[in-house]
């Protein structure tokens, strides 16, 4: 990732925190799930666990101080309302298609009394994970031989989401944009717990 990228994508995990903090109001006491963590080896240095003064109370993740637990996001083995807020950055797009998005929606929605989302904007003209324009919008087999031939390796499954469609996944809930650019790069379903 180039060095403008990357200060993009920092200013953008820097702004999503931001935006929990405010939005969700989290109390030291309360329980956090994180669906989708990729723990501390394998991903950037702004994540979650990383931000989050009280990583004894998260679960999810292969953060020192969180509780690690491995899980299929579409069917979580948990009681309903067992977390006071289910977190889950940038998953929900790389699910295989709109069946499998309802049932991880619905999944965050059982186990947790709130929830925060994540998950770029279809709409936003540089599509994030390939760092190309436009390419979101050609049929996935398209963007897979596109990605292909200029060297990229590509996601198995990519299904960007609008406003919309991220309503319609969350109903009880809201969602707002988040930017650091010049228009939303970024949706965030959310419900206070």
């Amino acid at each position: 990732m180039n060095k403008f990228l990357l200060y993009l994508h920092r200013k953008s995990r820097e702004e999503k925190f931001r935006l929990f903090q405010r939005l969700m109001k989290p109390t030291p006491d309360i329980r956090i799930l994180n669906v989708g963590a990729s723990g501390a080896n394998l991903a950037l240095s702004e994540q979650f666990e990383t931000c989050y003064a009280h990583r004894n109370r998260i679960v999810g993740g292969g953060f020192p101080g969180v509780k690690a637990a491995v899980f299929d996001g579409c069917a979580l083995p948990f009681p309903d309302k067992s977390f006071d807020i289910v977190f889950s950055n940038a998953v929900i797009e790389h699910l295989p298609g709109w069946e499998a998005q309802q049932k991880f929606a619905a999944e965050m929605m059982r186990v947790g009394r709130g929830w925060f989302v994540t998950t770029p904007n279809l709409l936003y003209p540089v599509e994030p994970h390939y760092h190309l324009p436009l390419i979101q919008f050609l049929p996935q087999q398209s963007q897979r031989k596109l990605v292909k031939r200029i060297g990229k390796v590509p996601y198995d499954n990519l299904y960007l989401l609008t406003k919309r469609r991220l309503r319609e996944l969350f109903p009880r809930g809201r969602v707002v944009g988040c930017r650091v650019t010049f228009y939303s790069e970024t949706l965030i379903a959310y419900r206070e717990p």
